[in-house]
């Protein structure tokens, strides 16, 4: 069967699909990408065929100066308030309402090419399955102009279907404080529109979901899933030779994710405080952290190795701990690589605060629309800017879920001191408890069906889908 997949332009959406596109291609099955022509290169480098949209050389999506900015907080909030959410369900809904929004209306808007080339292609080359990348929103639009069976591809805890429950759950009330019924849908309505396809509830849930969460990792949400294991894929790259074999004494991976690499700098002054822990300890510590993330470290310790850029699924299997920010693809890895994790997280709210500011004296953690995608360019007038929290979307359910298996432990750096996060450190590399912990996440991990299981369980799903 032809298999199209369409994902938002970054390895952080991308990789996590790789596998079972590898999967469906190597069962014979036909599988294209479609992303902005600027992705293309990566998509080419995971053995995988690329459909580019777009020209290389306009401006990314995100990076337009049009491009949707998030909520108000006090909009957010009262938002929330009409869906009658508890305090942690807030934080699922702010996540979607303020951060995961803004990048699905990259992708659908009936003014930028993107949509309308993909519907072309699609109309032309009629696949029998589109897999689409929920923030990539325009796929089930694209699936149902075709013909095409077509599923979401979950990238974390589902907090979008979690709260498409919550709005449908309080239309009333929600309609009732001035809201629409749901904010998605008034986003894919003038595409949907446009070619004619009808604005219902499976342009939001898909026809099924292929979700690599474990119990535990998962929300309350409705519709039909399709379990898979999380195989991590973080890029082809050559294995250097000093990860050959296993160093003499606990090796510990630093990680802080490949997306905020780009826009973070300094990394909310996390980064420093766990050298400065590190730095009496017999242990080696391989950082994987790129200039930007180094700012405001003025002695590296004799025992880091600091290190730009190294592949997680050849690092971590040779570590015995792996400290990262929550980031799901990095979570994944650390399971596969069966060894406990330390999971940067905070108190926070995931809350965005505006902030007006001249942008070349933008303070540590803000978030700039385009900047991820390398767009820096010189502002003069001052500004409305986004002051970000100072942790990953998805550290705490990644930390909630390492702490109560007992596979490692939780590192807040705004509330922790160094010798707390010194004695942490060295509690998780040398108590076995810890271990025992990670063993059991590894074996619940592996006792769900692979990318190649759940290819029959695919096909069947399309014969039954699939309009003739």
């Amino acid at each position: 069967m032809r298999v199209l997949h369409t994902v938002y332009p970054s390895h952080a959406h991308f990789w996590p699909a790789v596998p079972i596109l590898q999967a469906l291609q190597s069962a014979g099955h036909d599988v294209r990408v479609a992303s902005h022509a600027r992705f293309a290169g990566s998509i080419r480098a995971a053995g995988l065929t690329p459909i580019a949209l777009g020209d290389p050389e306009a401006e990314e999506a995100r990076s337009r100066p049009d491009a949707m900015a998030p909520a108000r907080p006090e909009q957010v909030l009262r938002f929330a308030e009409a869906l009658g959410l508890d305090d942690e369900e807030r934080e699922h809904w702010i996540a979607y309402y303020q951060m995961l929004l803004n990048a699905i209306s990259d992708y659908i808007r009936t003014d930028l090419p993107y949509a309308d080339e993909l519907i072309s292609f699609a109309r032309a080359w009629q696949p029998d399955l589109v897999l689409w990348d929920p923030i990539f929103a325009c796929g089930p639009i694209v699936a149902k102009l075709c013909g095409a069976a077509h599923a979401r591809m979950v990238l974390g805890p589902d907090i979008l279907t979690f709260s498409f429950d919550k709005l449908a759950a309080r239309k009333a009330e929600v309609v009732a404080a001035g809201f629409p019924e749901n904010p998605q849908l008034d986003l894919l309505r003038p595409l949907a529109e446009k070619y004619g396809v009808a604005v219902d509830d499976e342009l939001l849930f898909g026809q099924w979901s292929v979700d690599p969460m474990p119990r535990g990792m998962t929300l309350p949400s409705s519709g039909v899933r399709l379990p898979v294991r999380y195989v991590p894929f973080n890029g082809a790259e050559t294995v250097p030779e000093w990860l050959y074999t296993k160093p003499d004494r606990p090796r510990v991976a630093l990680t802080l994710g490949e997306s905020v690499r780009r826009y973070i700098k300094g990394d909310w002054g996390r980064t420093p405080k766990i050298f400065e822990a590190v730095a009496d300890l017999d242990i080696e510590v391989v950082a994987t952290l790129n200039e930007l993330q180094m700012l405001g470290i003025e002695k590296i310790p004799h025992n880091v190795k600091p290190i730009e850029w190294v592949t997680l699924n050849h690092l971590l299997p040779t570590c015995d701990v792996a400290i990262h920010h929550g980031g799901i693809g990095t979570w994944a890895a650390a399971v596969a690589a069966n060894i406990p994790q330390i999971v940067c997280d905070t108190d926070e709210s995931l809350m965005l605060l505006p902030v007006e500011v001249d942008p070349r004296t933008m303070e540590d953690g803000t978030y700039r629309i385009g900047f991820e995608f390398g767009v820096s360019e010189e502002v003069v007038a001052t500004v409305t800017t986004w002051e970000l929290p100072g942790k990953k979307l998805e550290a705490t359910p990644t930390s909630s879920y390492i702490v109560s298996k007992g596979a490692g432990a939780r590192l807040d750096h705004q509330k922790q001191s160094v010798e707390e996060i010194r004695k942490m450190i060295l509690d998780v590399v040398t108590e076995p408890s810890y271990k025992v912990g990670a063993q059991a996440v590894y074996d619940d991990w592996l006792a769900m069906p692979s990318p190649a299981d759940i290819i029959p369980s695919l096909e069947r799903l399309v014969r039954e889908h699939r309009v003739a």
